[in-house]
């Protein structure tokens, strides 16, 4: 089974149509969009396949922002997971590579312990810093003349004498 091939976003539009029509009396409740924008949309597949599927991701549903304004078009997912690893589940490592792929920017900001907000933006191929964002092999190649080939942090196998000392 692969995350990648579900539709978290219908998930999500089909919760957020149920949840508005069960809370829509609640005081102070803010109805969800029951159809997602495309980077709603991306934001959501991103979040489902990162967290186990979206049915799993620790999302507190309630305050997510869904970028209605003027002035602000992200999205704001709060995150109740205090663990981001590399590997062994690498979710941060599925975060930062699915943005890239994606071209959306993701600021990853402590909230209180075990919780995360992330902030995703639409970016760009090009333009200023504020605008544009690397593809995966373009940050990859940024990343290969910014390391020397040589340098320390480099992993290299211990070939057999020094495996054997």
């Amino acid at each position: 089974m692969s995350y990648a091939n579900m539709d978290h976003a219908g998930w999500v539009q089909e919760n957020n149509a149920a949840a508005n029509q069960i809370y829509r009396n609640r005081k102070g409740y803010k109805p969800r969009p029951e159809t997602l924008t495309e980077f709603q949309a991306k934001v959501m597949d991103i979040c489902g396949m990162v967290g186990g599927g979206i049915y799993n991701a620790p999302i507190n549903w309630d305050k997510v922002e869904w970028g209605h304004g003027a002035r602000w078009s992200g999205v704001v997912v709060p995150w109740r997971d205090g663990r981001m690893a590399t590997f062994d589940f690498y979710p941060l490592t599925m975060l930062v590579l699915l943005c890239h792929e994606a071209r959306i920017r993701c600021e990853i900001t402590a909230r209180a312990a075990g919780h995360f907000r992330f902030a995703f933006h639409q970016r760009v191929h090009e333009g200023g810093m504020a605008a544009r964002h690397p593809s995966i092999d373009e940050a990859v190649a940024a990343f290969r003349r910014y390391l020397p080939d040589d340098h320390r942090i480099i992993y290299r196998a211990p070939d057999a004498e020094q495996a054997a000392v």
